[in-house]
């Protein structure tokens, strides 16, 4: 028989105890490591970001809307109340924010024109009528400017129909041509028709398309939306809000080569905008207004040093 060695249940636990103790000591160093790295990551961040301003780039935060309805019942994440709209708008006024347009934003890159101290743009996805019965007086009481975002074949569908209710329709080609007339409003394309998730993730590839059906997709959609909208008495828009905030490297190569100079997306940021940096305006970060926060709560992350 063999000796017994004195390494039993207690000594198996001990082992067990000791391994335990290297394992936790290996994770905190770890963890010290990638938070270590993490705020030089962050400290490098800040570093570009001053740099860019020193050089004359600008803090831009973009505003994210949609629907704008009376019904409390309809409160969502993409359906706010008039009350709530005009709430953030004199905040923004009251905290010295100044609404900006997608044409100042190109001139700026461009090296053709000056921003105010606190830009703002604000947008509006869909295009749904409640945003000309609700959003457009509001902004024109205030001499404030957006971009609102269409669904090319709904606004033909409701062009033809001529319905118009709060709750359910688009904007015609009428109410558009009348909105960006007055100085308001500037149009942007949200797609004619890929505004849709049960085939593909908005204007994204299909695993099944090749690269070129891919890239004919999307250039046929999008010159289908800026021949309608042109043809009905609109400057084709210079900007494009992706379809549910999504993109690749392929949609913005396809929509850069049709000479847009903006495009939106859903990520939370605020963007810096630079004069000679004309790609400083594609992939726009939003931040998008849901009901149920207040408006001091939401511009606190939304605009640049309001939560600090």
């Amino acid at each position: 028989m063999a000796a017994y060695t004195g390494t039993g249940q207690k000594g198996g636990k001990e082992m067990e105890r000791t391994g335990m103790g290297k394992l936790v000591m290996q994770m905190a160093v770890t963890i010290a490591l990638l938070g270590g790295i993490c705020a030089w990551n962050l400290h490098r961040a800040d570093e570009r970001v001053a740099a860019m301003l020193e050089q004359g780039g600008v803090q831009l935060p973009v505003i994210m809307y949609h629907s704008i309805l009376k019904d409390e019942a309809r409160a969502g994440p993409y359906v706010l109340s008039p009350a709530a709209l005009e709430a953030d708008l004199d905040y923004l006024q009251h905290n010295g924010y100044e609404t900006v347009t997608i044409s100042e934003l190109v001139d700026f890159v461009d090296g053709k024109g000056d921003l105010p101290a606190k830009p703002v743009l604000i947008t509006f996805d869909d295009g749904f009528y409640n945003n000309y019965l609700y959003a457009y007086p509001l902004l024109a009481e205030r001499d404030m400017q957006a971009v609102v975002s269409v669904i090319g074949e709904q606004t033909a569908l409701y062009t033809e129909s001529g319905q118009e209710n709060a709750y359910w329709s688009y904007l015609s080609a009428g109410r558009l041509v009348e909105m960006q007339e007055s100085g308001v409003f500037e149009i942007g394309n949200h797609s004619y028709d890929l505004h849709d998730d049960s085939v593909r993730k908005g204007c994204l590839k299909k695993r099944s398309e090749s690269v070129e059906e891919y890239r004919q997709m999307l250039t046929d959609d999008t010159h289908l939306s800026q021949t309608y909208l042109a043809e009905s008495g609109l400057t084709p828009p210079q900007c494009y809000a992706y379809p549910y905030g999504a993109y690749s490297d392929e949609t913005e190569d396809i929509l850069q080569e049709m000479g847009f100079r903006c495009t939106l997306t859903c990520e939370e940021r605020i963007n810096i905008i630079s004069p000679g940096d004309p790609d400083s305006l594609f992939l726009l970060g939003r931040y998008n207004r849901p009901s149920g926060m207040s408006t001091t709560t939401f511009f606190e992350k939304a605009l640049p040093g309001e939560g600090s």
